[in-house]
């Protein structure tokens, strides 16, 4: 560069480096394609010649599963031919998982007999224990408060309420528990066989869309 006719040298700008030569922020991994189709690897980074973590290992390794957010299991249809809910870890002592149906009715601060207060949007959190985040957070999305998520069965004892099952999968609340004559197992299992229209709306509209880009590739006329 000149400045009134002298040559200066252009300054030049060197890296913050740590006492190893290193940067001194690190850095996430470039993504990849096969980022898409793969879990993380947590075995890569110490085999020879791997060049450490990919992205999706990198992120794992940030967002560590003991330390995520604790959802609710998904309603199933099979819920409505179970026995009675277990402990949790009963359930898991025999060598099976716990439902949704155990986790609401051992997990919980909440009874069958308390009352939502009509306060707002949102349920008391105090209920919730492990799964308030992700109850807050749902309920955001949804607009309207959690309902009490256990309700007495004829002889007393508790079970999954439909109307929590419902709210859980996104549909509005009467979906399916406003509709005449059916019972509570009938309830769970039409919830639970069903699916998240949220889910479902952003598949189909992937697939219209990789459908539409596929044929525009194909140099076909796109459907109207």
């Amino acid at each position: 560069m000149t400045r009134r006719g002298r040559l200066f040298e252009l300054p030049t700008s060197a890296p913050l480096t740590t006492a190893t030569g290193g940067s001194a922020w690190p850095h996430l991994p470039t993504p990849t394609v096969a980022d898409a189709y793969r879990g993380p690897d947590y075995a890569k980074r110490g085999r020879p010649g791997s060049g450490g973590d990919d992205l999706t290992t990198a992120i794992c390794r940030l967002f560590p599963r003991d330390k995520a957010e604790k959802l609710f299991k998904t309603p199933t249809a099979n819920l409505a031919n179970n026995g009675s809910a277990q402990h949790p870890d009963k359930r898991k002592a025999g060598g099976h998982g716990p439902t949704l149906e155990d986790e609401v009715c051992f997990l919980l601060n909440v009874g069958p007999d308390d009352e939502r207060p009509d306060d707002g949007p949102h349920s008391p959190a105090e209920w919730w224990g492990d799964f308030a985040r992700a109850v807050y957070r749902w309920e955001c999305i949804r607009g309207t408060a959690a309902p009490i998520p256990i309700v007495r069965g004829p002889r007393g004892g508790l079970k999954l309420a439909p109307k929590f099952a419902e709210w859980l999968m996104g549909l509005e609340p009467g979906w399916v528990t406003d509709v005449p004559g059916l019972s509570h197992r009938e309830q769970i299992g039409r919830i639970g066989n069903g699916v998240v229209p949220h889910q479902a709306f952003y598949a189909f509209r992937w697939l219209m869309q990789h459908e539409t880009h596929t044929e525009e590739s194909n140099g076909q006329d796109t459907p109207h």
